[in-house]
């Protein structure tokens, strides 16, 4: 993605052995237990997310073919397991305009009940939403106006690696507008695309925030983002804390090294200010993102691979109950 003076586009870690089957999180990230629930499900509910698209919905609600190049094509209902923001499957055959050159062509397919991301050994109901051009699009609520959020998704990446420069979207609800003189960015997204700094290099993991002014992508000057894993499931997950104005990201693939850091890519990082999106005309994506205001086509940055268990909470959770997920559903 560029990087507009706002701009848009395009997390660690976890491994914490803890409870009855793990021991020794506590020399690794000071805790001394992590509390699970009897299911992935559970546990997230335990933490009352303000939305949990769970993204396990029957073919039923899978839309039509696109047809035409940037016209999307809604289907049935992503339900929402709060009962607060049921979204739409949408699909859309992605033609990207010369001046978006960081976004990828899509296909324009949306599958449901594809296989599953979560280690949960038999227990639950475990499929995803394989997307090449397909997404969820949440309808604005004054429930996702939120000054401190967590956002979260267990994700696996199905585009080429060879594929460099161009950005994919996990979830976003952001707003630009880079119309000269009239500058403004609001709201976060979370993408893999090549670090900011070098378009040219290898996916990574990474958070962009809107501060009123610019859209721009986090960093932590001590540490370096986590690569995309082709090979896995990804879990992700970001906090950011108003009263503190401090980001984290994590992100847990099995195997990952936690020593080097890769798992928490962004620790404690002091923001200078988040503006969330207030506009009621703009919506929340999975798997898309919206385009600066005043471009051809409706939506951007597809997501190419599988998606499940997006949530939404009102405030930054703690390490302790990130953990609390990875370990419910991957297994650790």
């Amino acid at each position: 993605m560029a990087a507009w003076p706002l701009v848009f586009v395009p997390v660690a870690v976890l491994t914490m052995l803890a409870l009855f089957r793990f021991v020794g999180c506590d020399s690794v990230f000071g805790l001394e237990s992590v509390d699970i629930g009897d299911s992935y499900q559970d546990t997230v509910a335990s933490d009352h997310p303000v939305s949990y698209w769970r993204l396990q919905d029957a073919h039923g609600a899978e839309p039509a073919a696109a047809t035409s190049p940037n016209v999307p094509v809604s289907g049935g209902a992503a339900k929402d397991e709060t009962g607060t923001n049921d979204g739409m499957f949408k699909v859309v055959a992605l033609v990207p305009p010369p001046e978006l050159p960081d976004s990828p062509s899509a296909s324009g397919t949306l599958a449901l009940e594809a296989p599953g991301l979560l280690d949960l050994s038999g227990h639950g109901a475990n499929t995803s939403l394989s997307v090449d051009g397909g997404y969820v699009e949440v309808a604005f609520s004054t429930s996702l106006l939120l000054p401190s959020f967590t956002i979260e998704a267990v994700v696996f990446p199905e585009w080429s690696t060879a594929e460099t420069g161009l950005f994919r979207t996990v979830i976003a609800l952001s707003t630009v507008d880079a119309t000269p003189g009239s500058a403004k960015g609001f709201g976060f997204g979370l993408f893999a695309g090549p670090h900011p700094a070098d378009p040219a290099s290898p996916d990574v993991w990474q958070i962009w925030l809107g501060d009123g002014t610019s859209f721009l992508p986090m960093k932590d000057p001590t540490r370096n983002l986590t690569p995309v894993d082709f090979t896995k499931s990804n879990y992700l997950a970001v906090t950011y804390d108003d009263p503190t104005k401090t980001l984290n990201m994590f992100v847990y693939v099995q195997g990952i090294d936690l020593d080097s850091g890769v798992g928490h890519p962004l620790k404690n990082v002091a923001v200078a200010g988040f503006s969330p999106v207030a506009d009621p005309t703009q919506s929340l994506l999975i798997g898309m993102h919206r385009p600066p205001l005043g471009n051809t086509i409706p939506v951007y940055h597809s997501f190419k691979g599988r998606i499940q268990e997006v949530a939404v909470y009102r405030e930054a959770l703690g390490i302790d109950r990130i953990m609390s997920h990875v370990m419910a559903g991957l297994e650790i």
